[in-house]
């Protein structure tokens, strides 16, 4: 039996779907299979899959009759899981070398560890490193709750592309919460940390790519605000949190979460999508008390519609601080650059 499911959920992308099997097929010293559930792509997918596969059996590849959404197919290749561990990985991203192998050595010495969770360097469409959050946590090692929460707050929770679970996750956490929608990837990872210990890294797992075209770089307020709310709810009713951990854990995340409204907003001011930034204001007035950045979005939204001049110059501020950061980053370049692969 193999040891790891890698799930790839896929969805008219293969040309980076090649990418991503043959980086997790590459893992060494691990035996592994990798599922790749395609949403009903009806493009070249199939035939993308099905080649690769007849020169490595350790494939599987299933396809939806029907395009389900993207995070059933990811609840889906989740409920299929009969490995002692699983990864996700989206199509456009890929693997390192040598991070199952060093997660599985971690796991061993710690069984009570649900996770062990690396790197994953943020990489734009030029190939360049904006950002790896987990090189700033300031230690690495075991996590136990509630430390292991809390340190995921902040913007700092580590992207599951470079996460690798115990199989046993599945009973004792659950699968996916759908309802959570767009961050439901960060509320289970806050509900696992929130029960049982981790372990984390400072070791280069993964690459997630940053496309502008994305639906995650596109997608509306309903699509994660409300499971931003719902998050919150949830925590709030659990019974089997104390008192005080759900008092601190809520004022992180309400913090997190007004942080990355006005964020957001200040984003979509720049890309011209003035309706969002009409809906990041108001869920800042009106779930957050915000007024005050509340009104500086609608005044740039409000700049930007009346005088294509100020968007212009918005836009070139916003992307020019934008680079600065990058560069400021150069850094993450000079150390793990040799790791990317070509477009």
């Amino acid at each position: 039996m193999q040891q790891i499911t890698t799930i790839i959920p896929t969805y008219r992308r293969p040309i980076f779907l090649r990418r991503a099997i043959k980086s997790a097929l590459e893992q060494k010293n691990v035996t592994l299979q990798v599922c790749v559930y395609d949403n009903c792509s009806e493009d070249e997918t199939e035939k993308v899959v099905r080649d690769l596969a007849k020169e490595d059996e350790r494939i599987f590849y299933y396809c939806h009759s029907k395009n389900i959404g993207g995070l059933a197919n990811f609840l889906y290749g989740m409920s299929e899981v009969e490995t002692e561990f699983f990864s996700f990985l989206s199509d456009d991203d890929y693997l390192l070398p040598g991070f199952y192998q060093h997660a599985i050595a971690a796991l061993d010495n710690y069984p009570e560890a649900m996770c062990w969770a690396g790197m994953t360097l943020n990489v734009d469409e030029d190939n360049l490193i904006w950002d790896a959050r987990v090189r700033q946590w300031p230690r690495e090692g075991v996590f136990e709750p509630p430390e292991g929460f809390m340190a995921m707050t902040g913007g700092m929770a580590p992207l599951w592309t470079g996460i690798l679970f115990r199989k046993d996750v599945l009973k004792k956490v659950g699968l996916i919460d759908p309802k959570i929608l767009g961050p439901s990837d960060l509320e289970y990872c806050l509900r696992l940390a929130a029960r049982y210990p981790y372990i984390l890294e400072k070791y280069p797992a993964a690459v997630l790519t940053l496309n502008s075209q994305s639906y995650s770089a596109t997608q509306p307020m309903t699509a994660f605000w409300p499971g931003w709310k719902y998050m919150f709810e949830k925590i709030s009713s659990d019974p089997d949190l104390s008192a005080a951990f759900k008092h601190a854990a809520l004022a992180a995340l309400r913090r997190d979460g007004r942080k990355m409204l006005f964020r957001r907003g200040a984003n979509a001011v720049a890309a011209g999508r003035l309706d969002f930034v009409r809906d990041a204001a108001n869920a800042l007035a009106g779930d957050c008390d915000e007024a005050a950045r509340a009104f500086l979005l609608r005044s740039l939204a409000v700049g930007c519609s009346r005088s294509s001049d100020f968007q212009r110059i918005y836009t070139l501020a916003y992307r020019w601080a934008e680079r600065r950061i990058v560069d400021s980053r150069q850094d993450l370049q000079t150390a793990y650059g040799h790791l990317l692969q070509p477009i």
